[in-house]
């Protein structure tokens, strides 16, 4: 899925400025001596956060590429498994961003700044339009996720559980599921590359996206906090949905 997520910035609009924060404190003293700010994200989720042949992109590397010009150093991103950030921020690295729905990753977590929301997908000849129509149908979701809870409350007839959102998508491609209900975002950029699919309908269940910073790191959390507000206020997070067809 990663080397075919439909998605791209060629012709998008350019990052907005970076956002203006005045926190001060050791990490971020730290931070700026170092030169980086490491960034843990799962780069499996596009158009969120994801890799292509250039390196991580996504609506979130741009998030955290703003977060870094504001600091005044370059940007790193550490491709961890959301498996391992549900442990905790790994050792090395600043703060964690990507698809994190708040409560996930233990640490000092921002205010919301995107809600993601679900969408159903499945073969466009057998569109499902509708949360009553997943009743009876093989339904795939990933396990734990809003869109599993959706599935078991339509009365799905089974439901695929997998390990990654990415892998109910493929189980709905391969016509192993009839529909998968995952984010929104992975459920569009998929069916850009997979013209026989469609988005058939969104459905209630949207989920807080945060960034989050190790709880011993308060000026940091608040640097964070300062500049997504900022970024939100300006505009910024306008644009990059834009940019990113959110």
């Amino acid at each position: 899925m990663l080397a075919s997520c439909g998605v791209g910035v060629a012709t998008a609009p350019p990052l907005p400025p970076p956002p203006h924060a005045g926190e001060t404190g050791a990490a971020i003293s730290r931070i700026q001596h170092a030169g980086t700010l490491r960034v843990a994200a799962d780069l499996s989720y596009p158009p969120i956060a994801f890799r292509d042949d250039s390196g991580p992109k996504g609506f979130d590397v741009d998030v955290a590429t703003l977060l870094s010009q504001a600091l005044g150093v370059r940007l790193e991103i550490v491709d961890t498994p959301l498996a391992a950030l549900r442990l905790g921020i790994p050792a090395g690295a600043d703060m964690a961003i990507g698809a994190l729905p708040a409560g996930v990753v233990p640490g000092h977590a921002s205010a919301p700044y995107f809600m993601v929301g679900q969408a159903i997908i499945s073969p466009g000849r057998t569109a499902v339009t509708s949360v009553e129509d997943l009743r009876g149908l093989r339904v795939a979701a990933a396990a734990g996720s809003p869109g599993a809870g959706v599935a078991q409350r339509a009365g799905a007839a089974s439901t695929e559980l997998t390990y990654l959102p990415g892998e109910a998508l493929a189980a709905v491609a391969a016509g192993s599921a009839q529909a998968a209900v995952v984010d929104e975002p992975l459920a569009r950029g998929y069916a850009a590359d997979h013209r026989d699919l469609k988005v058939a309908a969104i459905v209630a269940g949207a989920v807080p996206l945060v960034a989050v910073v190790p709880e011993n790191q308060p000026d940091l959390a608040g640097f964070v906090a300062d500049a997504l507000q900022d970024l939100d206020r300006s505009g910024g997070v306008a644009r990059l949905r834009e940019r990113w067809h959110l």
